[in-house]
């Protein structure tokens, strides 16, 4: 139900809400997941039932001879007979929790997969779109460069600028002209996955997608779907000690049987079987010990992957703390470069000002617009990032 309203709300998102919903639908390890489930269900279900009884015929004491029951053998019979295997409900209801403890196994990594892959659709979504802006930057930076390089040429002809300025603006905007072909061609690449991921082509238009901003301090470590999964996988393996525990419980066979013998009355047999040994043998102990130490080395599992995840969340915080600290720093000296650009263009004007420190100041400040839009991919991917471990 829960799955379905998400779906639902997603198609009528924006285009980011687009291509996670066909992902969600299309992805065939999503589809693995959900087989494994079922199948889970199946046997959850079957494991409590008997086994389906066993039919004989057969015919008993037949000379060499003469191989067919007859008058001259009185012993010879023809015979019918069923026999039906009984387990021990113990057995089964704890073969039948075993099977469901898998099943939850499989539904916390189904879980785990569907949240990997909407975390690598936005991550690649975002890299796209950024490209995008980069590029669309530079287009800019290039106009300027354009609307320079005119003015230059004009003080040129007046003899207030040199074949030098122009040379370096021709420079420059071959420079930034290259730098945009290859965004062209990394966006290229990055749609390329993105189809991958989602199991289709699908034409972006690069929409704006909303990032929450998660408060990284208040994710709980215990609570990441990585430690669900392991917690999950212990439970399994608890349940399978358990079900090994009861082995050595003998299985009962019951069976009956009806002769026909010529010239002599019918008869019929009735037998009770029971497998041994009636007491845990060393074979039934190995079996416990074996799963205690897969369920040991799980343990060890749980506490190198709850390690992993506390240093991955630090590891968040702490770039989080930095991108901020370099998004205001490099904030004030973009403002501080435009003030010292305008300052200097004034000087210019009055031939008091090389151009060559103008052009360092506009090369200074398209680095800096660059690396502002930079950092705030990077803050948006944090986030992003951090949303599979709540």
């Amino acid at each position: 139900m829960i799955f379905t309203l998400l779906i639902i709300s997603l198609s009528r998102a924006g285009e980011l809400e687009e291509l996670i919903k066909h992902a969600l639908e299309d992805s065939p390890i999503l589809k693995t997941y959900k087989h494994m489930k079922r199948s889970s269900e199946y046997r959850e279900v079957y494991s409590k039932s008997l086994p389906n009884p066993s039919i004989s015929l057969g015919f008993n004491n037949i000379p060499i001879n003469r191989p067919y029951p007859s008058k001259y053998e009185p012993m010879s019979s023809f015979s019918i007979g069923i026999s039906q295997m009984y387990i021990l409900p113990v057995k089964r209801e704890r073969e039948s929790f075993t099977a469901r403890m898998e099943g939850e196994v499989f539904k916390l990594q189904e879980e785990l997969a569907r949240r990997e892959l909407i975390r690598d659709i936005k991550l690649k979504y975002l890299e796209w779109l950024y490209a995008k802006k980069k590029e669309d930057l530079l287009r800019n930076i290039l106009s300027e460069i354009r609307s320079i390089e005119k003015l230059t040429e004009e003080n040129y002809k007046l003899g207030r600028a040199s074949l030098s300025d122009l040379l370096s603006l021709k420079a420059e905007a071959l420079r930034v002209e290259r730098e945009i072909k290859n965004l062209m061609e990394e966006r290229r690449l990055i749609k390329t996955e993105i189809d991958s991921l989602v199991g289709k082509n699908i034409e972006l238009r690069g929409e704006e997608p909303k990032i929450e901003e998660i408060d990284l301090k208040e994710i709980d470590e215990d609570k990441s779907p990585y430690l669900r999964v392991i917690w999950a996988e212990m439970e399994r393996l608890k349940a399978e000690v358990e079900r090994r525990k009861v082995e050595y419980l003998p299985d009962l066979e019951l069976m009956a049987e009806y002769m026909i013998r010529p010239r002599l009355d019918n008869m019929f047999s009735l037998k009770a079987s029971v497998s041994l040994p009636l007491r845990r043998s060393r074979r039934e102990n190995l079996m416990v010990l074996e799963k205690l130490e897969d369920l040991k080395a799980k343990e060890q599992e749980l506490g190198k992957v709850r390690l992993q995840v506390k240093r991955d969340i630090n590891s968040l915080r702490i770039e989080e703390e930095r991108i901020r600290e370099l998004q205001s720093l490099t904030e004030e000296l973009r403002r501080e470069k435009e003030r010292e650009l305008k300052a200097l263009q004034i000087s210019y004007s009055f031939g008091k000002a090389d151009f060559r420190d103008i052009l360092r100041l506009y090369r200074e400040l398209w680095e800096l617009r660059m690396n502002l839009i930079e950092l705030e991919l990077s803050k948006k991917s944090l986030y992003i990032r951090a949303e599979v471990y709540r």
